[in-house]
């Protein structure tokens, strides 16, 4: 089945922080609202959603606080055209001014707080990052992806990012075809995807840019893309062979001359980032039953590998999920 991503646009001109936070709730979930200005509130929020990338655009004559039950799991790109942005990261609080960039990782911000401006926001998911990086590597993303807060507006990711966010007002305002919506949105995700990985500085970006001596052949970049679908299934290499077209044998040459690795062992590598991409983001289960769904059976076998990977024990990175 053809998973067709979600779509939603909406305008909301609000004089009343519950009606705003009522109509905000199909795409951030439950928020907290409150006025710069005391009772009075006047704010101009135009938003869209398409497959898993959204864009705010926030206009407010009295400035704004916005607190999230449930941080955007992903990273923020910020462009502040007027006014002023104080983000609660932490015990922490950073101020932005207009004309500045910033990109921010969503999970970390307690609050937002606008003063009387205008703003537009694009933001991704962590996992539609990670899955994408990957791709670009052919290796699991072993670390956290972190992006340089500070950039510039002339740059390449924000440039490329305007006309994301542009695009999205275009083919999801309130009286588009839901049809050219649907069509469209997986394909808008994935540019909006690029703009951060591609356009802006992250600590991989490094490794984008190093010149290889030419890319994997096509059956193991089909035996990556077919891991990285069923990693969490109970496969084996038959089974990735088999969805490559090649012999075991092959596909064995095949990785260990491009990847350095075994077919099984770059499948492990995926389940550790999966699992520890789970326990940063997610505390809705245990660790055990995180390693039980990303296939590890044996836990007390799990741990020893993780600390391998890792560094450090799956408690130890369960603590730095943000709560």
């Amino acid at each position: 089945m053809i998973e067709r991503p979600e779509i939603h646009a909406e305008t909301v001109i609000a004089s009343d922080a519950d009606e705003l936070s009522a109509r905000l709730r199909p795409i951030r979930g439950n928020v907290a609202i409150e006025s710069g200005r005391g009772d009075h509130l006047d704010v101009r929020l135009a938003s869209s959603l398409a497959g898993g990338a959204v864009t705010h655009q926030i206009q407010t004559k009295t400035g704004v606080r916005f607190r999230f039950d449930t941080p955007f799991d992903g990273y923020a790109l910020v462009l502040l055209h007027e006014g002023e942005l104080r983000a609660r990261i932490g015990q922490q609080e950073r101020t932005w001014s207009a004309g500045a960039c910033a990109v921010l990782e969503a999970t970390q911000v307690r609050q937002w707080q606008w003063q009387a401006g205008s703003y537009d926001i694009l933001l991704v998911g962590a996992t539609d990052i990670t899955q994408r990086l990957s791709t670009l590597l052919e290796a699991p993303v072993t670390r956290p992806v972190t992006f340089q807060t500070e950039v510039s507006p002339e740059s390449d990711g924000v440039r490329l990012g305007r006309a994301v966010m542009q695009m999205m007002q275009l083919c999801f305002g309130d009286d588009r075809s839901r049809v050219t919506a649907m069509a469209t949105a997986a394909s808008i995700r994935d540019v909006a995807v690029g703009a951060f990985l591609e356009g802006l500085p992250h600590n991989y970006a490094d490794r984008l840019v190093v010149k290889t001596p030419g890319p994997s052949p096509r059956h193991v970049r089909s035996a990556i893309e077919f891991i990285h679908a069923h990693a969490r299934d109970s496969i084996f290499v038959e089974d990735i062979a088999k969805a490559a077209g090649v012999s075991v044998r092959a596909l064995q040459v095949g990785f260990a001359t491009f990847k350095n690795t075994t077919p099984m062992a770059y499948l492990k590598r995926v389940r550790l980032e999966g699992v520890r991409n789970e326990l940063l983001h997610s505390d809705d289960a245990s660790v055990a039953e995180v390693a039980m769904h990303w296939g590890f059976k044996h836990l007390g076998m799990f741990a020893k590998v993780y600390r391998d990977a890792f560094g450090e024990l799956p408690s130890q990175t369960r603590r730095l999920s943000p709560r």
